[in-house]
């Protein structure tokens, strides 16, 4: 058995996380569901199922497997991981108590866009957490504001791996719209969303800088579209404006204390 592909992935842990990602997706699996979504044989799928429990990332509960909880220690070190996570999560806190809209932080990961903070309707679902749709960049508030940022040759990069499927009959599926659209966002400073994701969602978003100029992520602010005129759109960005402003703020100050602190021999 051949066990990678020409693009040097290798299958078998291929296989493996593709098995989590199932998981997530159906909210739990028995073996037959897991066979028949992989379309492995259940010998081999046994096999994996057993590897990942053996390391804690399934358990088995009355022959329906699940994500074990070693997923949270994961999760809770990839939130915590930068320094500036911490900032952002603060950011997050105080855009939740001054909007009336759902508040996150996201950043750009190999492509895609992910969010570490916040509490979005939307993506209550675990189904959300891994539909690629709704995280790819031009269909994104928070992808079009941290694009923006980017070098042409870096943001076509990102289209030739991901290419530019539509989530809804109102997302970009062409360059020419993308980069009409992104040359708005660096003009009016913040990128709006409209449906683009998820039917009836508005979003807008703000890239988030380090005192170097490097693009850290995005803060946004989403809510139901049918709420959004243009007395909010103006409240809303005005908010976000000032949460950048805080973001960035936080991080030079946190930058500066780390640079006053005697290094230790």
């Amino acid at each position: 058995m051949n066990r990678h592909d020409p693009s040097g992935v290798l299958k078998t842990t291929a296989a493996s996380l593709a098995l989590v990602d199932h998981i997530l997706e159906l909210e739990g699996a028995t073996m037959s569901e897991l066979v028949e979504a992989t379309d492995l044989a259940k010998s081999t799928v046994h096999a994996h199922l057993k590897t990942l429990a053996e390391y804690g990332y399934v358990v088995n509960v009355d022959n329906e497997y699940h994500l074990g909880a070693k997923f949270c220690h994961l999760g809770d070190y990839v939130r915590t991981r930068k320094d500036y996570y911490r900032v952002a999560q603060e950011t997050v806190s105080w855009l939740d108590s001054e909007s009336s809209m759902d508040a996150d932080f996201a950043v750009e990961e190999h492509g895609r866009i992910v969010s570490l903070y916040g509490d979005l309707e939307f993506a209550n679902s675990p189904r959300f957490l891994i539909d690629g749709s709704p995280f790819h960049v031009h269909t994104t508030c928070s992808g079009k504001a941290i694009i923006a940022e980017y070098p042409e040759t870096r943001v076509r990069e990102i289209i030739d791996r991901w290419g530019l499927p539509a989530a809804t009959d109102d997302s970009i599926t062409t360059e020419e719209e993308l980069f009409a659209e992104l040359a708005t966002v660096r003009e009016q400073g913040y990128a709006e969303n409209s449906g683009e994701a998820v039917e009836g969602f508005w979003a807008i978003g703000k890239a988030v800088k380090s005192p170097r100029g490097e693009v850290y992520g995005s803060l946004n602010l989403s809510g139901p579209a049918y709420v959004v005129d243009e007395e909010t759109r103006a409240t809303q960005v005005e908010l976000l404006e000032r949460a950048a402003e805080r973001f960035e703020q936080g991080v030079a100050e946190l930058y500066q204390t780390q640079a006053s602190e005697p290094n230790e021999e």
